[in-house]
């Protein structure tokens, strides 16, 4: 692909070629200072000076936001000739090109929307809503072990297109993933736009339409219409497989027309999301989720065993046992006939025993002078008579009722149990780590007029808890007390007893700075009880 020369509106970039073109420009560009590839986005502004002001602020800290699900922004130069955005480049696409070669599978919608909460929890901490979340915004790029990774870019950037409704062409794509109070008022929207837009992209790429198209017949007003108060059409799978019930729940709550009764706490949506992951893999692999164990009892009615040989037409009575719910299978009741056999062979070891007894009890004046005569008498066990035929009655019952299924049933109830309580454990030690958990801040210097440089924060982790993220909050204040930023930084994959330092952003204003977790995200406990349950089942 030839060099173009864009010298004289990019300086610093050598631009390799066009990627996109929408209602912005996307090229693909060489970093010559360093030899980076990135991707410089370039558009001609149509709004107004409000709300250039306030996305100017805003792409402070968009250039110092770094997170794995949000692609990185290097600069933004809204005064250029033509005002441009550099941005990290990222090998693989939009998940609109995903979707164009079919839908998505559940399990991959399910990871796509994971990943975006983790970039809403960061942007939305930061006061900036998106509000242009839609499938040509989400980049993928596929990792080593061949899943794809997803990343949210262009956020913040729609305020700069900002239209009346009545626009048409290339922008009607946006409307299709706009909340009903967007067309109401599209400057006032908070983050629940974001999270209805979530609901119209994980809807997409389920079934591949969205909720509400605009297609060229439809007016606008009769687009809007629907959009505010038509319900979407149910969910249905290219399949036409049914939707784990927890993700049709979830698109029924992203999707509400009024934004106060809207899902939009980033953890009940993971929560509704990882039940969504658990039910498809047991509909995938045939297996039904175990059921609480109910405490009450109830009656099952026990029927007898059919034999092979015939039997009188007269109906036999059923046997009425009380087990504790969950049952195991019904076990089967032999005929009491069957029990003859065994009852005279216990009255045979009986009396055998009983004689036995009495023969080397008797003293015998003949062997006294034997070599026998010396080993002592209590080597010879002594049996109560009357323990004797309960003992072998409860044996041989316990043999003989109880099928082998039914025992291992009841080992593995109780090595979920054993499982239960050692991941409620786990849990317990997670949440007394993160107490532990200590963020300080050194080296930073406050400059004569205000401004810290140079700052480090440095994560300990003195526990035994291995954490695969943890978010840290460093809040600038000034003179006054009011807090002038506080940037969320991330540290990844620290170990127990380990600690990681990491540079923090600088800040033009502030005189005081101080660091504290936000959060942690644990590593899931090593699951050998459950494989060794599951090895066994």
């Amino acid at each position: 692909m030839p060099t173009v020369s864009f010298n004289t509106h990019f300086p610093g970039y050598d631009v390799l070629g066009e990627i996109s073109r929408s209602n912005a420009r996307v090229l693909k560009a060489r970093h010559i200072a360093t030899g980076d590839i990135v991707a410089i986005k370039h558009f001609s502004l149509n709004t107004d000076a409000d709300t250039l002001r306030r996305f100017e602020r805003e792409s402070t800290i968009m250039t110092q936001m770094e997170h794995p699900n949000i692609v990185k922004v290097r600069e933004v130069r809204l005064d250029a000739e033509l005002p441009y955005i550099v941005m990290d480049y990222v090998q693989g696409g939009s998940v609109r090109q995903l979707i164009e070669q079919g839908s998505l599978s559940v399990e991959l919608t399910i990871r796509l929307g994971l990943q975006m909460l983790n970039a809403f929890r960061l942007i939305h901490a930061q006061g900036i809503v998106h509000r242009d979340v839609k499938p040509e915004n989400i980049l993928f790029h596929r990792l080593a072990s061949g899943e794809l990774h997803f990343l949210l870019t262009d956020f913040g950037v729609a305020r700069l297109h900002q239209q009346p409704v009545t626009m048409t062409g290339q922008s009607l794509m946006t409307y299709e993933y706009a909340a009903p109070e967007q067309f109401d008022n599209p400057r006032q929207v908070s983050e629940m736009a974001d999270y209805y837009a979530l609901g119209v992209v994980i809807y997409e790429c389920l079934t591949g339409n969205v909720p509400f198209p605009m297609r060229g017949e439809t007016g606008m007003v009769t687009f809007m219409n629907a959009v505010m108060n038509n319900p979407p059409p149910p969910p249905v799978l290219p399949t036409n497989q049914p939707l784990p019930g927890s993700l049709e729940t979830l698109l029924t709550q992203l999707l509400a027309k009024n934004p106060t009764e809207r899902l939009h706490n980033p953890d009940a949506v993971k929560l509704l999301l990882k039940q969504a992951e658990v039910e498809q893999l047991h509909r995938e692999t045939g297996q039904l989720p175990t059921p609480a164990p109910v405490r009450k009892e109830s009656s099952v009615t026990v029927a007898p065993v059919v034999q092979d040989r015939p039997v009188a037409a007269a109906p036999q009575p059923t046997r009425t046992a009380t087990f504790n719910t969950p049952t195991p299978p019904p076990v089967a009741v032999k005929p009491r006939r069957q029990y003859l056999p065994i009852a005279i062979l216990a009255g045979a070891l009986l009396l055998t025993g009983l004689w036995a007894y009495w023969y080397f009890t008797q003293p015998n004046t003949s062997s006294a002078n034997s070599p026998s005569a010396s080993v002592p008498t209590q080597e010879t066990t002594s049996i109560p008579d009357e323990d004797l035929p309960e003992e072998v009655e409860s044996t041989e019952i316990t043999d003989l009722t109880v099928p082998p299924a039914v025992r291992k049933a009841e080992d593995l109830k109780q090595k979920q149990a054993q499982a239960e309580i050692s991941e409620k454990q786990y849990q317990q030690e997670v949440s007394d780590a993160i107490k532990q958990l200590e963020a300080t801040t050194f080296g930073g210097k406050v400059g004569f007029l205000g401004g810290v440089k140079g700052l480090s924060v440095k994560l300990e982790n003195p526990t035994t808890v291995m954490f695969k993220q943890v978010a840290v909050q460093v809040e600038y204040v000034k003179d006054n007390g009011d807090t002038y930023k506080s940037p969320i930084m991330y540290f990844n994959n620290i170990g127990p007893g380990g600690s990681i330092t990491r540079k923090a952003p600088d800040s033009p204003r502030g005189t005081r700075f101080s660091a504290r977790v936000l959060r942690a995200d644990a590593a899931p406990r090593p699951a050998t009880l459950n494989t060794s349950i599951l090895q066994n089942s």
